[in-house]
């Protein structure tokens, strides 16, 4: 890995602090016992591919490929037009909130968008993704391979 590498991974390292994620809920090996359950990301070392999650009682460590990330609001708020014919489904109304939530809160509101993903299935998939895809997307958008 050259100089310029390193400080691009490191900067990613940097950007992931903070960021609320769930733990799959097909983790096969899951020694803390925590498949989808919410944290936020403490540290990261995306060379090693590890990630330090925080949860109320510990810390976990897992891959990029473990953990379910937001989408951009403005993506989330995109998917919304797909649900627009019943703006009173379930559906409709967990996503509104999910995207209000992403957009406009803090960590303790992201983390109620986050339980509000991962216990309405059916929106998962316009709300939020692994996030070994969303940092592949980021990477190759960000520097253009």
């Amino acid at each position: 890995m050259n100089d310029f590498d390193f400080f691009k991974i490191s900067g990613a390292n940097d950007k992931l602090r903070g960021v609320v994620v769930f733990v799959h809920p097909g983790l096969i090996a899951d020694p803390l016992g925590k498949r989808n359950q919410v944290g936020v990301i403490s540290e990261a070392d995306i060379a090693l591919d590890n990630i330090y999650v925080d949860f109320r009682d510990k810390t976990g460590l897992f891959s990029t490929d473990a953990l379910f990330t937001f989408l951009s609001a403005d993506q989330i708020q995109n998917n919304l037009a797909s649900l627009v014919h019943d703006k009173t489904s379930n559906e409709f109304m967990a996503l509104r909130r999910v995207e209000l939530l992403v957009r406009y809160g803090d960590v303790t509101e992201k983390i109620k968008a986050m339980q509000t993903a991962r216990d309405n299935p059916a929106i998962q998939h316009l709300c939020v993704e692994i996030l070994k895809n969303q940092l592949s997307r980021d990477f190759s958008n960000q520097y253009g391979r």
